[in-house]
């Protein structure tokens, strides 16, 4: 079938993942494999004062016992990844007596089988001198820490609030939540001749094999990792874990290779988590529904071992038209593992309450909440008045009103029921995704036969990158879809970015855009002998100036060695040719979303209808719909499912999500996929996805915007809106819960 760009082409790993083919990081076989176990602390804070390993090492099979004792080998310094770095975290586990949170791994055990490493590991005895911890943002005696560099000021907003006609004034809470992939986190480390291999879920290969390469102290050419597929990431695998760096270290003691598959209640602690979040929005307006204030001030859970905040400000801060803003971020460090990246890191938790307070403001002016968005939509960028590269939030919101059905919306509170009975409550939000873009390469090939094969280092989380990169090349080239090959995933193809913030399909698709052109060339110049003016590619052939046609098979049999390939490098404009080298060889070099000239986001708008039982008060989620301006789409099917599955989240967050906190032990409690609630099919209703196109090459040569995590934004704020409608209950933090409407 045409595999050009704007096709729904199914995605090209579809059969190898529903037959089962697709190698997993746990899958790939290593003769004479050992298996690792972890060992994590039961406290928070403290010391270990006493391990105790004999039992376990008297386990029949037991080959190793890695503790702060006996990891006595030296390791390269790297960095956190938030201080431009690879790490998760800036601690490594057992690299001294300290417990810094609960969960820490505090001994790595090895065995023949995996059965004997766990055995082993339940039969470690440590012993802790214990400090009062604090694993939650709202517990006494933090104290918040300004981020000043994140203020943002124009005009007077305290002032302009002040003498505001309508105003609105409220605090809004969301708590820790987990990703949670159903791939656990894995890592087969293997040594051969003084070179590392590494299978491990990475979104992010370049930049684990640099850090690895630092590490251990030896050429990034001698790393060598390998991730073809991901069963889920979110975030989560796009950093170095500490349990990677030990695995690879007992490897190389060892002799042999080493594999440990992190177990499900792990996995809370051993990575990343979206830290919690308070945000005070305060808006003042005029009485026809004009913005006249918009104040933000955010504060972020952070960890007593790192300094990170991702902060929402920057974003809501440009969402509407106001001559006066002003936002504030800060942090609590609290005695947790360090917080990172969790899809939509900052936006999914920033926008709910922001996008709440905005429904709160339209229903004190008696203004339809969708009228009162698009009254203050601005022309330019609000914060630095900059040119939009493309805004379409407006049509967004006036074709997401005509499916859902908005004008049937009564807007008394309480006044729409179903003929069983229950509530129904409708709500909408604003979502809004930066479209920043990363430097990155790319190597296409076509062949004789007809083939055309892509090579990126970049990675497929599931959202279909094998599928889109493959139709870039095959847009420009004229290939059929079933004669297209993608390989992505491997450290030592051409370098690609971290597969986060939604810059792959950009980013890496502009680099596959580069080199499919070079290939035309070349091949074009092959037809004409050496003379490309007058050629042209149509339907498999290449057409000479006299409009006759040779099969494009027969042009490139004719070139020395029956291949055409090329390589082609490819950075945003905003960057340098020096920032693009150090984000090729594994560094951070993201540019965007505003430059001097233009600033770049994706927009959409979302719509919930939810139904609650009046005297249970349970909610369920009726309809969701969502209308999205993202560029040019390559892909509507996978595109779609992007957007569908952010928008199923973004319920699973307003309704069920929390990583629930044991203050007296300072842990997460619900370390399990029973204990942590997410979205099953039973919980949501009917789904609607559209999109808008958009002709922007301002962001990239292909037009492509952010489309990963833009689906999650807004969402949580449209049903915590529409339960209001619903019961006339205002819940300011979630998730939103039976007792919050009783």
């Amino acid at each position: 079938m045409d595999g050009s760009i704007g096709i729904p082409v199914v995605r090209r790993d579809a059969a190898a993942k529903a037959s089962g083919a697709a190698q997993y990081a746990a899958d790939f076989p290593h003769a004479g494999t050992a298996y690792a176990a972890l060992v994590t602390s039961k406290v928070a804070r403290g010391r270990i004062t006493a391990i105790d390993t004999m039992a376990a090492e008297a386990v029949p099979g037991v080959q190793m016992v890695l503790t702060h004792h006996s990891l006595n080998e030296g390791l390269g310094k790297e960095t956190f990844a938030m201080k431009g770095g690879h790490m998760q975290s800036s601690f490594m586990p057992l690299t001294s007596d300290e417990v810094h949170y609960a969960g820490q791994i505090v001994c790595l055990l090895i065995a023949d089988t995996q059965e004997a490493a766990e055995q082993a590991a339940g039969l470690v005895a440590v012993e802790y001198a214990t400090e009062h911890a604090s694993a939650a943002m709202d517990d006494p005696g933090h104290e918040e820490e300004p981020m000043e560099k994140k203020a943002i000021d124009v005009g007077d907003a305290l002032a302009a609030f002040a003498a505001a006609d309508v105003s609105v004034d409220a605090t809004y809470l969301t708590p820790a939540q987990h990703h949670n992939p159903i791939e656990l986190y894995a890592a087969t480390c293997a040594w051969r001749d003084g070179k590392l291999l590494v299978n491990t879920p990475s979104q992010w290969v370049k930049g684990k094999q640099a850090a690895l390469a630092e590490i251990f102290g030896i050429p990034m050419e001698d790393v060598h990792i390998e991730s073809p597929y991901i069963g889920g990431g979110f975030g989560s695998k796009a950093t170095l874990l500490a349990h990677t760096v030990l695995v690879a270290m007992a490897a190389r003691r060892l002799g042999r290779p080493v594999k440990l598959v992190v177990p499900r209640e792990a996995m809370f602690t051993v990575g990343s988590f979206r830290p919690a979040t308070r945000s005070r929005v305060r808006l003042g307006a005029k009485k026809d529904g004009t913005l006249t204030a918009v104040l933000h001030d955010e504060v972020g859970q952070s960890a007593v071992i790192d300094h990170v905040a991702f902060p929402a400000t920057e974003v809501t801060a440009r969402m509407y038209a106001s001559p006066n803003i002003r936002t504030r971020q800060a942090t609590i460090a609290t005695d947790v593992n360090t917080p990172g990246f969790q899809r939509a890191p900052a936006e999914a938790p920033g926008f709910f309450g922001f996008e709440s307070a905005v429904d709160e403001l339209a229903i004190k002016l008696g203004m339809d909440p969708v009228e009162l968005r698009v009254r203050n939509e601005p022309e330019r960028d609000p914060v630095k008045g900059l040119a939009w590269s493309s805004r379409s939030l407006v049509p967004c919101f006036r074709r997401g009103a005509e499916l859902f059905g908005w004008s049937k919306r009564n807007p008394e509170v309480g006044s729409m029921t179903t003929p069983d009975g229950l509530l129904i409550g409708m709500g909408c939000a604003t979502a809004t995704y930066p479209s920043a873009m990363a430097p990155s390469s790319a190597r296409v090939r076509l062949s004789a036969d007809g083939t055309c094969v892509v090579y990126c280092g970049a990675h497929d989380l599931g959202t279909g990158a094998y599928t889109v990169l493959g139709q870039v090349a095959a847009d420009v080239l004229g290939v059929p879809d079933e004669l297209v090959r993608v390989h992505l995933g491997d450290s030592t193809l051409p370098s690609g970015p971290v597969a986060g913030g939604s810059i792959t399909t950009g980013s890496s698709g502009a680099a596959v855009h580069m080199a499919a052109l070079a290939v035309r060339d070349r091949l074009l110049a092959a037809a004409g002998d050496g003379n490309p003016a007058g050629w042209s590619l149509a339907g498999g052939q290449v057409i000479g100036p006299d409009g006759h046609g040779r099969p494009v098979a027969e042009v490139v049999g004719a070139v020395t060695g029956g291949v055409i390939e090329e390589t082609a490098d490819w950075k945003p404009d905003a960057l340098s040719d020096d920032q693009m080298r150090a984000g090729l060889a594994g560094g951070m070099a993201f540019a965007g979303p505003t430059t001097e000239k233009h600033a770049s986001y994706s927009f959409g708008a979302q719509f919930a209808e939810v139904h609650v039982d009046p005297l249970l008060r349970t909610v369920r989620v009726a309809r969701m719909v969502g209308v999205f301006a993202c560029g040019r789409i390559i892909n509507p099917r996978t595109a779609r499912s992007n957007l569908a599955g952010g928008m199923v989240w973004g319920a699973s967050f307003a309704l069920l999500e929390e990583s629930q906190v044991d203050r007296p032990r300072a842990r997460f409690a619900n370390t399990d996929l029973a204990g942590y609630h997410i979205s099953t099919n039973a919980d949501i209703g009917e789904v609607v996805v559209e999109t808008i196109h958009e002709d922007d090459l301002v962001v990239n040569p292909i037009g492509a915007k952010a489309v990963g995590e833009i689906g999650i934004v807004g969402m949580n704020a449209a049903i915590a809106n529409a339960v209001y409608h619903a019961t006339g209950t205002r819940v300011r933090k979630t998730p939103i819960l039976v007792e919050d409407l009783l």
